[in-house]
């Protein structure tokens, strides 16, 4: 039997309690690291919450399609990022190897199966975030390239909030930096997550957008700061001003 897997990011969130009222008989509780799976076109459909969709032996027409069909339960703009694809075979006399879009395990199973799902759901979240930080990057760098434009501290607080937004959805939506808690279960399971998430790089790129995230908040911060600066000077001219304007009445009032 083959095992191919293709894997999109629709969006920020997916609505998993709507689909799955409409999709199943019964709503249950998952953990957010926990999918919603259904059966789809001779296949298996794993959604995630933080926006990740992973077909296994769906046929890439159909899958198209269904993503179509999902794109109405996201939460937020809907912005797909490119797909992934791997393909899981068995190969019982070698360990785990992962090389070009393809891995070898020495059996398959649900646990290997989910365990895969899962990083690829990974993965292309992760691919998702990388794009919205290189926009925020862009963002302010436009932003310092305009003239006269340090003291709207209004912008820079914007550029802030979602700096910090961004930092949030890898932290608590996608958790890069937590395994699922199947691994703990098979040492398989946890050798095969641990060499898919260096084949897919989550930890360097993990590193990456957060030194990027961490500069463009220092960035903002500092624009903050001027922005803050920019508005007592402002106060103490007006002081200042009005003082002086009281000064020139009294004159004005003794000399007249």
């Amino acid at each position: 039997m083959q095992y191919k897997f293709i894997a999109l990011d629709l969006g920020d969130d997916i609505d998993i309690k709507r689909l799955m009222r409409e999709k199943s008989s019964h709503v249950e509780y998952i953990r957010w690291e926990e999918p919603f799976k259904f059966k789809y076109a001779q296949g298996t459909v794993f959604v995630y919450s933080f926006g990740a969709v992973v077909g296994l032996n769906v046929p890439s027409t159909q899958f198209n399609t269904l993503v179509s069909e999902l794109d109405d339960y996201v939460i937020g703009m809907v912005k797909h990022t490119s797909a992934e694809l791997l393909e899981v075979i068995l190969n019982k006399e070698k360990g785990i190897e992962v090389s070009e879009d393809k891995v070898y395990v020495p059996r398959i199973d649900d646990g290997v199966i989910s365990t895969t799902a899962f990083v690829l759901a990974q993965s292309v979240s992760l691919h998702r975030i990388e794009q919205k930080t290189e926009l925020l990057i862009d963002e302010i760098e436009k932003f310092l390239s305009e003239k006269g434009k340090f003291a709207k501290g209004k912008k820079a607080l914007g550029l802030a909030m979602k700096i910090l937004k961004t930092r949030h959805e890898i932290l608590s939506d996608v958790m890069i930096l937590d395994k699922p808690d199947i691994t703990w279960e098979s040492e398989l399971y946890d050798q095969l997550y641990q060499k898919l998430s260096r084949y897919y790089e989550l930890s360097r790129r993990y590193k990456n957008v957060t030194t990027k995230l961490d500069h463009a908040f220092e960035v903002a911060s500092v624009l903050l700061e001027i922005h803050g600066e920019s508005k007592a000077n402002l106060l103490e001219w007006m002081i200042i001003l009005l003082f002086v304007l009281e000064i020139a009445m009294s004159l004005i009032e003794k000399l007249f």
